[in-house]
């Protein structure tokens, strides 16, 4: 199972979040300009746009520092912390 490593399913789910986050982006930026009655809507989306815009940037800069060894290990120890309330190892 080398296909299936921690940094491919971290990638398709970084991805799928972009995906939705653009989505959302789109809508909420659609309706306001669409539907939006006068000048103050239409400008309201736009610094919607280049907020998200900023944010996307913002968090590419920070994911693409991420160690993802470090996380898998963060996770294994939270794992095996007292927390876990599942069930007993």
């Amino acid at each position: 199972m080398d296909f299936v490593s921690t940094k491919l399913i971290f990638s398709l789910i970084a991805l799928l979040a972009l995906l939705g986050y653009w989505v959302f982006n789109f809508i909420i930026i659609y309706h306001l300009a669409r539907f939006g009655v006068g000048t103050q809507p239409k400008k309201f989306a736009v610094v919607f746009l280049l907020g998200s815009v900023a944010l996307f940037f913002i968090s590419v800069v920070f994911l693409s520092n991420l160690d993802i060894n470090s996380l898998k290990n963060q996770f294994e120890k939270l794992d095996n912390s007292a927390f876990n309330f599942v069930y007993q190892k």
